[in-house]
């Protein structure tokens, strides 16, 4: 009888709490993602890019805005060009979480406004050439969820750039950023 009555608990708990979880789910946030600091990412060949910036960034509905700069620079070091960034689109936003950073040597608590996430944007490469689409994603690892891979020797933050038909950085390679959510 004791277990019957737990049970029936535990299903009734779980009814009302999961329209919560859904409707959680669907919540309006903005937040701000920060790269005053360079971001780097990596491409198959061995060449770099550097992204500085900032976004203005919503989802539920999906919005974003915002600019920064890119450089290009090949494996041997030499920069092959570069020039500015304009988001058009937010594409995703996948959320760690926000307030703390594991790190192997113990946990740092930051404000609880301070997120980490993947974030991935349309973005428009203006450079003296002309204007290309790209597609940027930046990684943060802030929050309690961070992916497995970042702190190995392979670490996911910093920014990844994929010019269709022209280079495709698909590595992070370090950076210094944040996420701030403002509502």
């Amino acid at each position: 009888m004791r277990r019957l009555m737990l049970v029936v608990l535990g299903l009734a708990a779980a009814l009302v709490l999961a329209p919560t979880a859904a409707v959680a789910d669907n919540a309006t946030h903005t937040y701000m993602l920060e790269m005053e600091g360079a971001n780097f990412g990596v491409a198959a060949n061995g060449d770099h890019v550097t992204i500085t910036g900032h976004v203005n960034f919503s989802v539920n509905p999906k919005s974003a805005e915002g600019s920064g700069s890119f450089t290009h620079t090949a494996s041997n070091g030499n920069v092959v060009g570069g020039g500015s960034w304009q988001a058009t689109d937010l594409l995703d936003y996948q959320s760690y979480g926000c307030g703390i950073v594991h790190f192997p040597e113990g946990d740092v608590i930051l404000p609880p406004n301070f997120c980490g996430g993947k974030v991935k944007l349309n973005v428009t490469l203006t450079t003296p050439r002309g204007q290309l689409p790209a597609t940027m994603t930046v990684i943060c690892i802030i929050g309690p969820n961070p992916p497995n891979s970042a702190f190995g020797p392979n670490r996911s933050e910093g920014a990844m750039l994929d010019v269709p038909g022209v280079i495709n950085f698909n590595h992070t390679a370090g950076g210094d950023n944040v996420i701030m959510q403002t509502s």
